[in-house]
């Protein structure tokens, strides 16, 4: 599904695309969604796309990146 989430995002730099990615895996993915993605992506699995792997790393638990940047600070 990763994978797929990527796809949609090619048109964007690898950078760009990882953020986006990641927002949507906090936004939609369930807890254990969001840890298994993290698993493959440190087990190096050659399955998931470059971007999602870069993604995994980015991803928040418990917290969205808009409710993080919407806090004041």
């Amino acid at each position: 599904m990763g994978n797929d989430i990527a796809r949609h995002f090619a048109h964007l730099p690898d950078d760009e695309a990882a953020d986006a990615v990641a927002l949507h895996v906090e936004t939609f993915w369930d807890p254990a969604m969001r840890d298994r993605l993290r698993a493959l992506a440190t087990a190096g699995d050659d399955a998931l796309d470059p971007v999602v792997a870069l993604a995994a790393g980015r991803v928040r638990d418990g917290v969205t990146r808009h409710e993080t940047e919407a806090q004041p600070e």
